[in-house]
């Protein structure tokens, strides 16, 4: 001890900045104290230093046990271990009722309630934490376990966990740690005290002078820390200064053998005077509650018995006795003590009054009941959701990354596999995958035969890059992290010959399992096999999220703490209402309109998709295919788009084709079409065809020609297909492969309007399609597949949709009674398309909501996305703004726009700004962006099922209304104040 306190004063420069005001006392505290605690009998106050074991899911006779023994001692607190949230409530509120001074309740809360109960919400872990960059997460994280803890009573939380862990085989502390950089966990620390110290609770951090370098477990065992007292203080010692200097309320004390600051053998540091009071009492000048580890761990008592080591460590300085193996016996040695003049009673009445200081400090001298009513509910909160979120966006970590694999940009020249190893089912992680593109999804178990092995090998051999998870993993190293040499195994067989993409869902260290394969491409620390987790890591791999964590330990001399590879967003991000901060009331306003459109039979079903700001928060399926309930729609369902395909198929090609030099838009649209040179449409200007201000009716019914007496012609159509009749109009119908003449001979000689007025019109898109082929000399559906649909990932999108996908994934249309008598389904709708065999200019686009929100989420990005330039940015804004505001067109280049501020009855709720634009389809669909806003807001229909003459989702404004609750919500965000 001597050999200590003349090391000690050397420091004391050091120690003296970080010296702890007492600046908590005022005189309502004062007197509060006082008043309690001259009421105490001796007695009284040997129990304020006792907090007892406390369980919510035992027996009546174990909580009546707990219940007596409360009523009997009057002990100062008890702690929470294993239960539910309702059970500890109306358990908190019977203990609290049978004590004199109300308790202390505390819980190991380190990773929120569900650390120890169910039905409750458990946050990342420490060293989760310990990887994000911005330590305000971990202030809200503490705020928000505070306010849970709260609703259920709980007023003492045993975190945070400041111990540096520099030991891979801690097996302790480990993933509870912030990590082994000290100034890291620290501010961590730091920020989640404040947390809870700010929202009414006591925050007591552990384990002092530091648990993090030990590969023994006190819980069994004594471990021994070997450092010398200047490691102690430069390193462990380290966060609990820092939180000391900035006000922490209580410190618990760790059982640890530390020789370099008290030799006494066998001497925990819980118990050592020379540690409690000589270093954090007199040197740190700790003037907060000072709460012992439990006294029921192997670690004390080992080596000392009930009644003896309660005394031991009240000696040394501790304030609060936690966890007693027998409270009885703890009470009678101190009182012996006491009468033997071993403790004073002066010490017990110090010890009551810092005690009952911090239960005023914790608002228990207004102690109320827990309000059992809605408890569930209120620790289920959007904000939870949305702050789980946010750390492990925060958290995840790149350390390796080959050339640039991630994020992943060309989606379309590879074929990807996703291997879950140590899962026999589809992981969240997967599902985050198929996101952005079809992915084989493949699953292994922790033990993995070699037919097993062999199998797999074969299943993706087809593949170039190999996307492989680590399930189910273990902390700790005595467990070799939850890795088994045949998941190391198989991930060396795929790296021969993929390039592979190693996410290891665990703990740091577990990357060292995989040091032997030198070829794997990339390296990816997700911390934690969660949903949240699994999810963002998915995204963060193909570029829906930024890559932000850095490693909060050393694995290796190649991966050091702090090493970490940050990457971009470059595509949608997928998330959730409560994430993306959207209060629950603008969520339930769109369900009712939707849903009223379905019951009033305006659709029988449909599909939304929004985005905020690269964010999908909203991709939501209603109804069913048809009014028969037979088919629920889902989100991989497939509609017809009618009109919407002259912007996500003709316009857009033509934008690509102007920056091309191809096609000059302020050229005579004969100059591409030969065979107007000789009509009266031959000095049509294209930007004017475009903006429907060219004299061209608004449609032809081209159909009609071919009906005789209600009949269709069989010299255009037949049955079946045949080489003369190779071109599929509908189910059992193919039309004459020259007929395609007469359709564009008709729109040639069909008459123009006198005026140059806006006059919507299909007719120029029909020459547009004519235009394309004529110059690009190839198939216009496989020239936007090549150079929009495929690199943008969208794996619906595109013409002739019987021919990709299952019929029972297509939304049916119109039931036709007229001219192709049958229920129109993968076909498309528009009978002139349909005549063309489903290609062409003005309609016979089919997609999901989702796809085509990605393609009008490019636009709005100025022509970026995944990582490719697909268009200029002023080549948007040259086609997106009104073209002709003169002739009162509020028209784009292709696009259409919202009518001028004031007006009213256009194609858009009244809220968008000018600078929006997008288009809506016949058969009952609408895609819309605002740059204003950054938002993109797509509805999908089948509005014409079973007749097109149903126009109620017109008459009724839902997609409109919908659009304007859209912009209420977006303008009232959630701020998450409680």
């Amino acid at each position: 001890m001597r050999r200590i306190f003349i090391a000690l004063p050397l420091l004391l420069i050091f120690t003296h900045l970080f010296s702890q005001e007492n600046t908590l006392d005022t005189p309502d505290q004062i007197k509060w104290v006082d008043s309690v605690y001259n009421s105490m009998t001796l007695d009284h106050k040997i129990g304020q230093l006792l907090m007892i074991r406390a369980h919510s899911n035992k027996t009546k006779e174990y909580h009546d046990k707990v219940a007596n023994t409360i009523k009997q001692y009057q002990v100062g607190g008890v702690c929470f271990f294993q239960g539910g949230p309702v059970r500890q409530a109306l358990l908190t509120n019977r203990y609290q009722e049978l004590s004199t001074t109300p308790l202390f309740v505390a819980m190991d809360a380190e990773w929120g309630l569900g650390m120890r109960l169910d039905s409750t919400h458990s946050f990342p872990r420490q060293m989760t934490l310990g990887a994000s960059n911005d330590n305000s997460i971990i202030y809200d994280m503490g705020t928000e376990i505070a306010r849970q803890c709260k609703r259920i009573g709980v007023n003492f939380n045993f975190a945070p966990v400041v111990d540096i862990n520099c030991n891979k085989n801690n097996p302790v502390i480990n993933s509870r740690s912030f990590g082994e950089n000290k100034y890291d966990v620290a501010e961590k620390g730091l920020m989640y005290m404040h947390g809870l110290q700010e929202h009414g609770v006591i925050s007591s951090a552990k384990h002092f002078p530091g648990h993090g370098d030990t590969d023994s477990d006190s819980h069994l065992t004594l471990p021994i820390i070997k450092h010398d007292i200047k490691r102690l203080y430069s390193t462990e010692l380290f966060p609990f200064i820092k939180l000391i200097n900035n006000g922490l309320y209580g410190i618990m004390t760790a059982h640890l053998y530390i020789p370099a600051l008290d030799s006494t053998p066998n001497t925990a540091s819980t118990i050592s005077w020379p540690i409690v009071t000589g270093l954090l009492k007199n040197n740190l000048n700790y003037k907060g509650l000072i709460i012992t580890d439990a006294l029921e761990m192997k670690g004390v008592t080992k080596y000392n018995k009930p009644g003896i080591l309660e005394v031991k460590a009240l000696i040394a300085g501790n304030d609060v006795l936690l966890l007693p193996e027998d409270v009885e016996k703890a009470v009678n040695g101190i009182k012996k003590a006491i009468n033997d003049s071993i403790i004073t009673v002066d010490d017990i009445n110090t010890k009551v009054k810092k005690i009952l200081k911090y239960k005023y400090i914790a608002n228990l001298n207004n102690y109320k009941p827990i309000e059992i009513k809605n408890i569930y509910n209120d620790l289920h909160t959007p904000y939870e959701s949305f702050l789980n979120r946010q750390i492990f966006e925060n958290a995840i970590t790149i350390i390796k990354n080959n050339d640039d694999i991630l994020p992943i940009k060309n989606i379309d020249t590879i074929k990807i596999a996703s291997v879950a190893l140590g899962s026999e089912r589809q992981e969240a992680f997967q599902d985050a995958l198929n996101f952005y593109t079809e992915v084989e999804s493949h699953h292994l178990p922790k033990k993995i035969t070699p037919q097993q092995q062999e199998q797999l090998l074969q299943d993706i051999a087809g593949c170039n890059t190999v996307i492989v998870s680590i399930h189910n993993t273990s902390s700790f190293s005595f467990r070799n992290f939850g890795i088994t040499q045949d998941e190391i195994n198989t991930v060396k067989a795929i790296a021969q010959n993929h390039k592979v993409i190693l996410d290891i869902f665990g703990i740091p260290y577990a990357v060292s399992k995989f040091d032997s394969i030198k070829n794997i491409s990339s390296i990816i620390v997700s911390y934690q096999d969660e949903h949240d987790s699994q999810d963002v890591s998915g995204q963060i791999i193909f570029g829906g999220l930024p890559a932000k964590g850095h490693l909060p330990v050393s694995i290796n001399k190649t991966y050091r703490v702090n090493h970490s590879i940050k990457t971009q967003k470059i595509r949608l991000s997928f998330s959730t209402y409560e994430q993306a901060g959207i209060k629950k009331k603008y969520i339930q306003l769109i369900d009712s309109i939707t849903n009223n459109g379905i019951k009033s039979e305006a659709y029988p079903g449909c599909q939304i998709f929004i985005a905020h700001k690269g964010n999908i928060f909203f991709n939501k399926n209603y109804g069913y295919h048809t009014y028969d309930h037979k088919l629920p729609v889902l989100s991989s369902d497939i509609y017809d788009l009618a009109s919407i395909t002259k912007i996500a198929a003709t316009t857009t090609s033509i934008m690509k084709m102007y920056e091309d030099k191809q096609i000059n838009i302020d050229q005579r649209i004969s100059y591409y079409v030969p065979y107007l040179r000789n009509s009266n449409k031959k000095n049509i200007i294209i930007r004017d065809l475009m903006a429907h201000q060219a004299r061209l009716q608004a449609w032809i019914p081209y159909y009609k020609k071919t009906i005789i007496d209600e009949e269709i012609d069989t010299d255009i159509y037949r049955s079946s297909i045949s080489e003369q009749y190779p071109i599929r109009v509908a189910e059992n119908l193919y039309i004459n492969k020259n007929y395609y003449h007469s359709i564009f001979d008709t729109i040639a000689t069909s008459a123009l309007r006198s005026t140059k007025t806006y006059k919507y019109s299909d007719l120029g898109f029909y020459l547009l399609y004519e235009a394309i082929e004529n110059t690009i000399n190839k198939p216009f559906d496989e020239y936007v597949d090549k150079n929009f649909y495929r690199p943008l990932g969208l794996k619906t999108m595109g013409f002739k949709p019987r021919n990709r996908f299952p019929l029972k994934r297509i939304i049916p249309t119109e039931q036709d009674n007229i001219f192709r008598h049958q229920l129109v389904q993968g076909d498309v709708h528009d009978p002139g398309a349909a005549m063309l065999g489903g290609i062409s200019g003005h309609a016979g686009l089919f997609s999901n909501a989702t796809d085509l929100g990605i393609m009008m989420q490019m636009l709005l990005d100025g022509g970026h996305y995944g990582g490719k330039i697909y268009l200029k940015k002023n080549t948007i804004e040259q086609f997106t703004k009104e073209q002709f505001p003169i002739n009162k067109n509020r028209r784009g280049i292709g696009f259409d726009r919202p009518l001028p501020v004031g007006q009213k009855h256009g194609p858009t709720c009244t809220r968008v700004s000018q600078k929006s634009y997008g288009h809506s389809g016949f058969t009952g669909t609408y895609a819309w962006v605002d740059p204003s806003n950054e938002s993109v807001y797509v509805f999908l229909s089948n509005r014409i099922y079973p007749d097109a003459s149903n126009k109620k989702l017109i008459s009724m404004n839902i997609r409109t209304n919908i659009q304007e609750i859209i912009y209420d919500a977006l303008e009232n965000k959630e701020t998450y104040v409680y």
